[in-house]
């Protein structure tokens, strides 16, 4: 990923990996990848404690310390093509507080896709949206733009989701204050390793969304997952 994304060659960009404790070393690769790229950074947290804290961990960590106009977040499994980032930036640098790369708008897609995963994510989004009056079609994507004053509101706001809900939640959190714009990308296929995503994350994810509809984004996420994925659903 960090080779990827030197090749979009972007400019005073720093790649921030936020990383629970992962047995497979990636850690020490981050850190020894660190000595040659000063660029490239490492939070590490003790364990295990959910794709939406470690967001959250990591935006705050990003605005203490790099202090960045834009912040943007992607899995870092390569099904987020970092040739995406640049077409996000131009997207804030046109006036959006927050853009999307979206695989259910004009021109977006998804590869390799069996059917069954194909209608869970399509019909998580659809759910999500008609219910809570959201504008955006790919309510789960996880690659995003954030305009600073944005990611500053997630951070105050200390949203209660820890699971792969929190990206409904933010954009839930935002709707009303933020000007939000999609742009299609094509999710990959993924190159090693198999989706965490599980019944009971699907199950808890409905339940989230309606808790949100009920009583708001803040209050509303009255389900967890025990287990986190990493990528979209």
């Amino acid at each position: 990923m960090v080779e990827a994304i030197k090749g979009v060659n972007l400019h005073n960009l720093t790649l921030l990996f936020v990383d629970d404790n992962s047995p497979d070393g990636t850690g020490d690769e981050i850190r020894s990848i660190g000595r040659t790229e000063p660029w490239v950074k490492l939070l590490e947290r003790d364990s295990k404690k959910g794709i939406g804290s470690a967001y959250t961990d990591g935006f705050s960590l990003a605005l203490r310390e790099e202090k960045p106009d834009v912040l943007i977040e992607m899995d870092a499994d390569l099904q987020h093509p970092p040739q995406t980032l640049p077409v996000l930036l131009e997207a804030i640098e046109r006036g959006a507080d927050v853009a999307i790369a979206s695989r259910y708008t004009k021109g977006g897609g998804t590869d390799q896709w069996g059917g069954v995963r194909r209608i869970v994510s399509m019909g998580a989004n659809t759910f999500a949206r008609v219910l809570l009056r959201l504008k955006v079609r790919d309510c789960t994507s996880g690659i995003r733009a954030y305009r600073r004053i944005a990611v500053e509101r997630i951070v105050n706001s200390r949203l209660p989701a820890k699971g792969f809900e929190f990206q409904v939640a933010t954009l839930y959190l935002l709707k009303t204050h933020m000007k939000m714009v999609e742009v299609p990308y094509s999710f990959g296929p993924r190159r090693e390793g198999k989706s965490k995503l599980g019944v009971l994350d699907v199950i808890r994810f409905f339940f989230s969304v309606v808790g949100m509809s009920i009583k708001g984004p803040l209050r509303g996420l009255i389900l967890r997952p025990k287990t986190q994925n990493g990528p979209d659903s």
